[in-house]
């Protein structure tokens, strides 16, 4: 479980402002830099483990002839699947091992996550945004990594854990403030809908702090859906599994939007180049150009690492 005040300031991420913007195509960001940090080449091994809407998976497949691997722990993408990326596979990037295991794969080229915001994901009704009135779900697959879903963290967690996981993972400054809410809300009646957590965010801090730039619930919404759905943890286990899953030469590209994501990227990368098993692709992340930002105003808080496999083992 996190620990007060063990994460620093961060920008906001572009999906989340003070109203959450109504549900528009989905945009990857920063293909031209992603497609520049794979440099794919025909008959390469490239895996997609964040499909999304299928942006980056297109872009791949038109620069280069390669076999594409295209993942997602959304079983919607099934359905959404269309833009000439291919089939998709429904699972967590996390079991990646399994997965390539399954499709008899030893080695891959290049692999790419993107832990941005899939924006279809506010409308799928399961509690992603507190602008709709829906269930307290924020699983991102059809069952919770975490083993529970919002409304159960919400409903049965105590109030030092809420707390820690507000400041942890959202870094709310009225971590407790909202924890105490919480329980003292439930008790009346459990949570069940995003309003109802929305409503009671709203209530327990201060005047000033409903008016900011983003919605009060935000930083609340987001350590939830981190918690639910293991992010972390998730991410830990992906990166290591692409890394073992790489060939020599190969390359990892991370498109992040947190500075709580990106830290443990370039912990991990610095790790690999530091025991001369890797070599960093950029000393600094890159940043989307301001013309896409203009585009794209989602795509402001993007950055991307990559690194390259310069080991067999």
């Amino acid at each position: 479980m996190p620990v007060r005040g063990s994460l620093r300031s961060r920008r906001e991420e572009g999906a989340e402002v003070r109203e959450q913007a109504p549900v528009q195509k989905h945009v990857s960001v920063m293909t031209r830099e992603v497609l520049a940090a794979l440099e794919p080449k025909a008959g390469e091994t490239v895996v997609d483990a964040t499909y999304g809407q299928g942006g980056h998976s297109a872009a791949l497949k038109k620069a280069a002839k390669i076999k594409l691997i295209s993942i997602d722990a959304d079983p919607d993408v099934e359905t959404s699947s269309h833009n000439g990326a291919g089939p998709v596979i429904v699972g967590n990037f996390a079991d990646l091992t399994a997965i390539l295991k399954k499709l008899d794969i030893e080695k891959v080229n290049k692999v790419l996550f993107d832990l941005g915001w899939n924006r279809g994901q506010l409308s799928s009704g399961r509690g992603f945004s507190f602008l709709n009135d829906e269930q307290l779900n924020m699983s991102y697959a059809a069952e919770p990594r975490s083993g529970f879903t919002a409304a159960e963290i919400l409903n049965e967690w105590s109030e030092t854990v809420l707390a820690d996981v507000f400041f942890g993972y959202g870094e709310e400054r009225y971590a407790r403030r909202i924890a105490k809410a919480v329980v003292a809300r439930r008790a009346e009646k459990p949570f069940e809908t995003t309003i109802e957590l929305a409503e009671a965010v709203r209530d327990a801090v201060p005047p000033a702090y409903r008016r900011g730039r983003i919605h009060p619930a935000t930083k609340t919404f987001q350590a939830l859906r981190i918690a639910v759905n293991d992010e972390l943890g998730v991410l830990d286990q992906g990166l290591k599994a692409a890394w073992a899953a790489l060939a020599e030469g190969g390359r990892i590209a991370v498109i992040t939007f947190h500075s709580i994501e990106d830290r443990a990227v370039k912990r991990y990368f610095v790790s690999l180049a530091k025991a001369e098993k890797g070599t960093l692709i950029y000393k600094k992340p890159l940043a989307p150009t301001a013309v896409e930002v203009k585009a794209n105003p989602a795509s402001r808080s993007a950055k991307l690492r990559a690194i390259e496999k310069i080991c067999a083992y």
